[in-house]
């Protein structure tokens, strides 16, 4: 019984979400109502309420969680011993942050869209700082191995991972997720001047 009910639940929540999606997409967060979202999903306002608090709440969780989901994909691609990069490891975490990326491709579309979230890009950035922050806290030891302030390296590896992701979910013919692997640890491991085939002196 219990199975069936955890079922239910999350059937019922996948539909609200899909509602709020789809609104979000065609008349932006503040325009929409609870009543439409209810109405959208099949479900009564009181329904809606078992689930959240009110739309906001429904922003909070949905986004926490397909960004957790996210977060928990990123894998360091080196070894904490001797701070070698393992390509294999490298293409192997790409292609999981695509493969999440794909299966949220709706949420990550609606959000970039022109009727997305305000503040939702730079919330990203950030959690992905953070999380390559720790990593990086992780395996290295001593600070003055960095060439640039770390805080710029951070910085222009989140903009980037989120640069590249927008351009991905905007592509008509996307690349698979293992592609993306293969063409952007060229670009992370060779860098943009090598990987466009300019020689460096």
């Amino acid at each position: 019984m219990a199975k069936k009910t955890d079922l239910r639940v999350k059937r019922t929540r996948k539909l609200i979400n899909e509602a709020f999606l789809k609104f979000i997409q065609e008349k932006g967060f503040d325009a929409m109502t609870i009543q439409e979202i209810a109405d959208e999903a099949l479900i009564n306002r009181a329904t809606f309420y078992l689930h959240y608090d009110d739309k906001y709440d429904l922003l909070e969780k949905m986004s926490s969680d397909v960004i957790q989901e996210l977060i928990s994909v990123i894998n360091p691609p080196f070894d904490q011993a001797d701070q070698e990069v393992n390509i294999e490891r490298l293409k192997g975490s790409v292609t999981n942050v695509y493969q999440c990326i794909q299966k949220h491709q709706m949420f990550y579309q609606v959000m970039f869209g022109k009727n997305g979230i305000n503040g939702f890009r730079n919330n990203l950035e950030e959690v992905i700082r953070d999380k390559f922050d720790r990593h990086i806290k992780e395996v290295v030891k001593d600070p003055t191995q960095f060439q640039i302030p770390k805080d710029l390296l951070l910085h222009f590896i989140s903009a980037a991972f989120v640069a590249v992701i927008q351009w991905w979910l905007n592509q008509e013919e996307k690349p698979t997720p293992e592609e993306m692997a293969n063409q952007l640890s060229k670009l992370i491991t060779q860098g943009p001047i090598q990987t466009a085939g300019f020689k460096i002196e």
